[in-house]
């Protein structure tokens, strides 16, 4: 003869408003045993529906947290994934980021995050990443995301298959699986836009070296100026800041450049660039058009609202997840390559040139 279930308890006890409930206590005010929360914890099959049912609404009440060390010595994982991360002061790696957290969080993942701190923002080191990977893998993750917006070529020899990883923003040309956004093609787009327009001398201030974004930003943009015929004007270094933008429009206006276009590597830097021609009295569009990269949410309320790349970092995000839960679940599974496109965004900061170039 089979023993009902006991009826559960549904009085709470005191301890379900604080943080030590345990599984314990979700069993004797369920009215089964700690193997069936087990169960439902785990998802698995074998539970009639009404208990199920019966079980969560407890967990519910009871505002219990499973423990991810005991339900990893269930499924063999612990529901982790480690984050490597650079620049995170920076628009671009931010929204990377968190569209990663967000896109992991709805598959039931918690993200640990190791962050490269780079004052000056040059070269990451190959051994910094590698120690960060390793430190996060003492956690036990179950898988690696690594923001490679720096020189990544030996990031993927150097780890190995000790776990399964992603690189986000990282170059074709990088052994390993990646996820990235066309940073060339997105800049051959914003400056093919200022040459169909009919702008011949443009200038271009670029992000910071050490950045892979920055580097082939730079290398699109002087694609068009080859192809298209313009005149070859030297570019201006920033560091991803409004700042900088700024004072590097001074700097080109003082060296007696002329330009009736430019193009900064971010949107940041773009509001420098608008901010600087018009402390010289320098009317945007209407003496020099000026386009960036990125699209911020504050671009659209620039003045005069911003042309611009987009990038999506959210479809970023969500299949840099994808493909890395893929690796977990098929360790001996083949790389793949994934690159997106951005798009062009036209408002206001853009159109046919005068004359007169801007001095």
């Amino acid at each position: 003869m089979t023993t009902p279930e006991k009826s559960p308890t549904h009085s709470l006890p005191d301890r379900a408003r604080s943080q030590n409930v345990t599984i314990h206590d979700v069993a004797r005010h369920s009215g089964v045993s700690y193997q069936t929360v087990s169960r439902v914890i785990n998802n698995h099959a074998n539970v009639a529906q009404q208990t199920r049912a019966r079980v969560l609404q407890t967990i519910e009440e009871l505002n219990y947290r499973p423990s991810l060390l005991a339900k990893g010595l269930v499924t063999r994982r612990s529901q982790l994934i480690g984050v490597v991360a650079h620049g995170m002061n920076q628009y671009g790696p931010s929204q990377i980021l968190q569209n990663v957290q967000e896109s992991a969080h709805e598959v039931g993942y918690q993200i640990m995050l190791t962050t490269l701190q780079q004052v000056d923002l040059e070269y990451v080191q190959e051994q910094d990443v590698l120690t960060a990977a390793r430190r996060l893998q003492q956690f036990g993750v179950d898988g690696l995301v690594l923001l490679t917006n720096y020189d990544a070529h030996d990031i993927a020899r150097g780890l190995g298959d000790s776990l399964p990883f992603v690189m986000i923003d990282a170059t074709p040309d990088v052994h390993g699986p990646t996820v990235s956004i066309d940073q060339f093609g997105g800049a051959v787009t914003a400056a093919r836009h200022l040459s169909a327009l009919g702008h011949r001398r443009l200038l271009h201030i670029s992000g910071p070296p050490g950045w892979s974004d920055a580097r082939l930003r730079r290398e699109g943009f002087e694609s068009v100026v080859q192809r298209d015929g313009l005149d070859i004007l030297p570019p201006y270094e920033g560091d991803w800041s409004a700042y900088s933008g700024y004072h590097a429009t001074l700097r080109a206006l003082d060296d007696g450049l002329d330009f009736t276009g430019v193009f900064a590597s971010n949107d940041q830097m773009a509001l420098g660039v608008l901010s600087a021609l018009k402390s010289r009295g320098l009317k945007v569009p209407g003496d020099v058009s000026v386009i960036g990269f990125d699209d911020t949410p504050e671009a659209a309320h620039y003045d005069p609202p911003l042309t611009t790349v987009r990038q999506d970092f959210g479809q970023l995000g969500r299949k840099s997840l994808e493909e890395l839960l893929r690796l977990i679940q098929e360790p001996a599974g083949r790389e793949r390559h994934y690159v997106f496109g951005s798009q062009l965004v036209v408002r206001a900061t853009t159109a046919p040139p005068r004359e007169s170039p801007a001095r």
